[in-house]
């Protein structure tokens, strides 16, 4: 489970085991702006509860320990006494955490309606769950599952614009059904400029399409139970895997966060993608939702991604494009080179005309900037 950044954020965020916040790039549903008057006794709770989950869960201790330090000096200067609105007391809290840790992945989120209390083990009512689930999955379909468009592009370069990474049980069919469309085209573009993230179970899912069965994607190490939990290529695709021989590109911006990073990471690092962008926004912690209060919840990042091959992972520093493009051109940049590479390789006359009138009509719409 994963949240997405809609009204009722906190919701999803409470039963979510490996919780990764997706950003803007799929908050298609309007974002309620209901306000409520915080009181001072409040405000203690909310601050109370948040220093406690940052000590029991944070994945760095230390840090968590220069946080609750921070948190209890801005208290005693009396800088949160003046807030009366508890939104702006959320957005206050959030900017204070992310300054002093830099992790983009950990907020604290308010909600006008009050958020279902959770057990012992921070699990909420059976029957919760089950309205939870209805309403993700509700959510997930309205937004077509985040396949945005796939499409054949000139030359027979397939094109796969995918804005988030749903639960894999909900959107495994969708991303089954894109990818067996794309097995046909000679080379591929992953678009992730408008993805801000999601399952991490979803990016292994992808990511088997173009490795071999079995093959070691990512570790995420949990801080409070000590524990690492792999993660691998899946032995069954539904769908063909992609063809190892044919060039895959990811197309990547500031935009791009969390899981979108972790795929474009992970098949960069196996060398098995070209990344073709801006560097991405630099979140690689998952998070677990922590109810402070009946209207505040925060986002805790509970661990760390650890890459088998480089040791570490895209925190604070974003995955670095192998061409590095602005974003809003890096759809052509991507395409031409793709177009250029199969140029050089193709030996039947009647293709190679073809992938060579695809390459003039795209120089030609990029020096009109129709492209």
């Amino acid at each position: 489970m994963f949240t997405f950044q809609f009204s009722n954020q906190y919701l999803l965020t409470i039963v979510g085991s490996f919780c990764l916040l997706v950003g803007q790039a799929m908050a298609q549903a309007p974002q309620d702006k209901k306000d409520l008057n915080i009181s001072a006794k409040d405000k203690e709770i909310v601050l109370q509860e948040l220093k406690q989950s940052m000590s029991k869960k944070y994945v760095f201790p230390d840090v968590a320990d220069q946080v609750n330090t921070m948190l209890e000096q801005r208290q005693k200067n009396g800088e949160y006494d003046k807030f009366t609105s508890a939104r702006e007391f959320a957005k206050t809290l959030t900017t204070h955490l992310q300054q002093q840790t830099k992790d983009k992945h950990l907020n604290v989120f308010f909600e006008a309606n009050e958020i279902p209390p959770v057990d012992a083990n921070g699990e909420p009512s059976p029957e919760e769950k089950k309205r939870l689930d209805a309403e993700e999955r509700q959510f997930m379909q309205a937004v077509n599952y985040g396949v945005e468009r796939v499409e054949r592009l000139g030359g027979n370069v397939g094109y796969f614009d995918l804005r988030g990474f749903g639960p894999t049980e909900i959107v495994g069919h969708a991303i089954s059904a894109a990818m067996t469309l794309l097995n046909a085209s000679d080379a591929l573009i992953i678009d992730l400029r408008k993805n801000g993230g999601g399952s991490p179970q979803t990016v292994a899912l992808i990511a088997s399409h173009f490795t071999d069965p079995e093959v070691h994607l990512n570790d995420i190490y949990n801080r409070a139970e000590n524990k690492t939990t792999q993660i691998w290529s899946t032995p069954y695709t539904a769908g063909p895997r992609y063809d190892k021989n044919k060039e895959v590109y990811i197309l990547t911006s500031q935009r791009t966060f969390s899981a979108a990073e972790d795929l474009s990471y992970t098949l960069q690092s196996l060398k098995r993608s070209i990344t073709v962008g801006e560097v991405t926004g630099g979140g690689a912690h998952p998070v677990d939702g922590q109810r402070l209060h009946p209207h505040f919840m925060a986002s805790i990042p509970f661990g760390r991604s650890i890459n088998p091959i480089t040791k570490t992972n895209w925190e604070g520093v974003g995955v670095k494009p192998d061409i590095l493009s602005n974003a809003n051109d890096a759809l052509g940049v991507a395409h031409r080179k793709a177009l250029e590479h199969l140029l050089a390789k193709e030996k039947h006359p009647g293709k190679k005309a073809d992938i060579q009138r695809a390459l003039d009509r795209l120089l030609k719409e990029t020096q009109s900037g129709t492209k």
